[in-house]
């Protein structure tokens, strides 16, 4: 056993998401993770942080992957 979390899965780019450490509502962005720095695996990361936009725009802010939720359609 490595002793690291597993990595999050974070859903592809464009999705909209809520940010579970604020409550907001916005469109993932970008997936900045200085260990893929090319952002070739965006879907798998560990150390990054999530880039997201207000839907109807506004000033975009990051959070950490694991409070990024997708939201769901009932």
């Amino acid at each position: 056993m490595s002793g690291k979390p597993p990595p999050v899965v974070l859903p592809p780019r464009g999705t909209v998401v809520r940010d579970l450490a604020t409550g907001r509502i916005g469109t993932l962005r970008a997936v900045m993770d200085p260990g893929d720095p090319y952002g070739n695996h965006p879907e798998h990361c560990t150390g990054c942080l999530a880039d997201l936009l207000p839907l109807g725009g506004g000033r975009e802010w990051t959070t950490e992957p694991d409070q990024v939720i997708t939201l769901t359609h009932d």
